[in-house]
């Protein structure tokens, strides 16, 4: 079980180090993987790079080149001007959105209950609802950093100011 353990912790440790340090293990260590990534990608160019095949084929050939050349898959998108990386954020902006949304709707809800809006009125020092309302949506914004900062940096709006109109359009239909 130690054992286990240890294995566990160390195997985190080289995974922090991957990520946040670029660190790797030393290239000859490497060899069995990168023998492998280059023979199951060799393996699936046919399907990959034919016009013809049908779109569930292509799909799979491609998730099997990105799990096999990371790099090279990084590489592309970034002379492309990181049309997935982009995609990925368009992804989870709608998702964020959505949930501030509900919350939002939920905080309606919330305002309606006496005790409730008691505590929001003293949290947030207004009685006007538009103003709670307002408010408590800046909060669950600045909840998510991703949004926030997003908000912040391309729509160019604070937290502080009603955000409700562009998260209805990040959350879309």
């Amino acid at each position: 079980m130690l054992k286990f353990l240890a294995g566990l912790v160390l195997g985190m440790v080289l995974a922090v180090a991957y990520v946040r340090f670029d660190v790797e293990l030393p290239a000859f260590l490497q060899i069995a993987d990168r023998l492998q990534g280059n023979a199951v990608s060799s393996a699936i160019e046919a399907d990959l790079y034919d016009l013809d095949a049908d779109a569930g084929r292509r799909m799979r050939a491609l998730e099997i080149y990105f799990a096999n050349r990371a790099a090279d898959a990084a590489r592309a998108d970034a002379e492309a001007g990181h049309p997935f990386l982009k995609a990925l954020e368009r992804a989870r902006l709608r998702r964020e959105a959505r949930e501030v949304l509900a919350m939002d709707e939920a905080a309606g809800k919330a305002l309606g209950q006496p005790g409730l809006r008691a505590a929001l009125e003293r949290k947030h020092g207004t009685r006007d609802e538009a103003m709670l309302r307002r408010a408590m949506t800046a909060d669950a914004v600045a909840s998510r950093p991703f949004l926030d900062g997003w908000l912040k940096r391309e729509a160019g709006i604070p937290a502080s100011e009603d955000a409700t109109s562009r998260l209805r359009v990040l959350a879309g239909p």
